[in-house]
């Protein structure tokens, strides 16, 4: 009967030495020989296709969202025309009607991107300051649409001139050599051709204007 007992004992006794050393093992094998567990290995964030970075999503008001796109829509030539209609201000802002019968304003620099970017008038376009520059070689056609200045001095130099048909054509939109070179010959790739139409694509400028009615007496 004590031999029994005796190999009771040692099995229990084996068996809680073997599980006392399988935890410290795990325990050092995961965390080192601290309980900080500073060698465990961060838990890594990975989405369907292995190169793209997670996206860490905010929780952001719709009203900025909604701010960003309160823009008026209107057609290029038809802002440039509402500019030139104004006097060509250079920094107070002149009005416009959009596309949507809304009464909005814009300033000159929603008009001088047009100007001087490349891309604006279609795919891989070029700037117009690639031809209308100050050189005003045969190419420019006289018109330097470099800067405000070129363009209002343009201007007083078709005045001297006598040519009758200036840059901002003395707030005649349709008598402006804009009007001219944007609407009636158009762009397109290869240059000016007076055989194709403008690309008139849509602009998002300017911010609506509330018109107050005046009241009945």
């Amino acid at each position: 009967m004590n031999d029994v007992r005796k190999l009771i004992y040692t099995t229990l006794i084996a068996f809680l030495a073997t599980l006392v050393v399988w935890i410290t093992a795990l325990l050092f094998w995961s965390c080192g020989s601290s309980f900080e567990c500073v060698r465990a290995n961060p838990i890594v964030e990975r989405t369907p296709v292995p190169t793209l970075i997670p996206v860490n999503h905010v929780d952001t008001s719709m009203g900025g969202a909604a701010a960003e796109f309160d823009k008026c829509q209107v057609s290029a030539t038809e802002l440039i025309g509402a500019w030139v209609s104004a006097g060509a201000p250079e920094s107070d802002a002149f009005p416009f009607t959009d596309m949507n019968g809304k009464n909005c304003e814009a300033t000159y620099k929603d008009i001088q991107p047009l100007f001087v970017e490349n891309g604006q008038w279609y795919v891989n376009a070029i700037g117009c300051v690639s031809c209308h520059n100050s050189a005003l070689t045969a190419r420019s056609g006289g018109l330097d649409l470099s800067s405000y200045d070129a363009m209002q001095l343009g201007s007083q130099r078709a005045d001297a001139t006598a040519s009758g048909n200036n840059i901002f054509g003395d707030g005649n939109w349709e008598n402006s050599n804009l009007f001219s070179v944007l609407t009636t010959q158009g762009m397109v790739p290869e240059g000016h051709s007076a055989d194709v139409s403008p690309n008139n694509f849509v602009l998002y400028v300017g911010s609506a204007v509330e018109v107050t009615a005046t009241p009945t007496p």
